[in-house]
């Protein structure tokens, strides 16, 4: 029997189905399953057959169909609060190498910072029934947590740092990050210090440990200039005017990313403002380009690429049945002083 079918559909009309790759191959409809999802169980004549009717009629096997069907998938979810962040771009470079050989395969959707947004996203994937899912940020909504905890899968946070994540967790401490800049910034004898990025969730926490950091040097936070979201190098040229015409005194700055405290020292630069001289600047992430910009950036070094692959390794292990022994992972994070802050 010849069926003139061709990607994926018969004719016109409805998608091909296993029965109709069945009758081409000549065996029975579960043959056909197990020969497409268990190759070593069946004989070789009879996989090649299947094969090559597969090809004849052009049939795709639907994954999440088939995961519907046997309450078992294949599919690991990354949910990435922003595609547009190096740091998570880095990170999603370690889940995929991590995950890279084993059976599952990564699928990835975009959550963005909004929380409602993050609910919207999270519950329109669920219904999919993945194998395990990935945040690149710890889940806010309490409402998407309490979804993923009673879904009973492997759930892996990312970058934050909380006492009770929803399974597993593979972050750095935001407040001991903030901590460290604010001693080197007391260290370095700064009097009038703000701070521009994020400010809302785990970036509040590096916000207090910047504070306390300072005050032991009896120095006060003067200013905090909000820019959430994803921010670009433009960002960070605009944020350099606006604190300085906030603050006039101002003589050190902490950005929450190297890319708006790159572009503040572009900034810096056309004004003819002396680097540390008049305003000393500082980062966060230690990105590849922050030791080559002039002058080389003063930033806080977190493992992004470590931090992914560390959580991809855990989740597979989870999915293979192994034991984890520590559920809650913390990279390490270390000042990188250059030159920007050197007076």
């Amino acid at each position: 029997m010849v069926l003139t079918l061709g990607n994926g559909r018969k004719g016109a009309g409805r998608p091909v189905r296993v029965e109709d790759v069945a009758r081409v191959a000549g065996v029975s409809p579960i043959t056909v399953s197990r020969a497409l999802s268990y190759p070593d169980k069946v004989k070789e004549e009879t996989r090649t057959r299947v094969l090559e009717a597969v090809a004849q009629t052009g049939y795709v096997v639907n994954r999440f169909a088939s995961s519907l069907r046997s309450g078992h998938s294949n599919i690991i979810t990354v949910f990435v609060s922003s595609l547009l962040n190096p740091h998570f771009a880095t990170s999603v470079q370690g889940i995929v190498d991590a995950v890279e050989g084993s059976s599952y395969h990564l699928m990835f959707a975009q959550t963005g910072y909004s929380e409602m947004l993050e609910i919207d996203v999270v519950e329109s994937v669920l219904p999919f029934r993945p194998a395990g899912v990935v945040f690149t940020g710890v889940v806010r909504a309490d409402q998407t947590r309490t979804a993923l905890q009673n879904l009973g899968i492997p759930v892996m946070e990312m970058w934050g740092n909380r006492p009770d994540p929803i399974d597993m967790l593979v972050g750095s401490s935001s407040y001991d990050a903030g901590r460290l800049m604010g001693e080197h910034f007391g260290e370095c004898g700064f009097r009038h210090v703000a701070y521009c990025g994020h400010t809302i969730d785990r970036t509040a926490q590096r916000i207090d440990g910047f504070r306390d950091g300072l005050a032991k040097f009896g120095l006060e936070l003067e200013l905090v200039h909000p820019k959430d979201g994803t921010r670009n190098f433009a960002d960070g040229m605009n944020a350099l005017d606006e604190i300085l015409e906030a603050l006039p005194d101002c003589d050190a700055i902490f950005f929450g990313t190297d890319v708006l405290a790159s572009g503040a020292i572009v900034r810096a630069v056309d004004r003819d403002i002396d680097i540390p001289g008049r305003v000393a600047i500082a980062g966060y992430g230690d990105l590849d380009f922050t030791p080559h910009v002039r002058p080389s950036l003063t930033t806080l070094h977190v493992s992004s690429y470590e931090m992914g692959y560390e959580a991809g390794r855990m989740l597979l292990k989870r999915l293979n049945g192994e034991a984890i022994s520590n559920l809650v992972i913390l990279q390490p994070i270390r000042l990188e002083a250059r030159d920007s802050t050197n007076r």
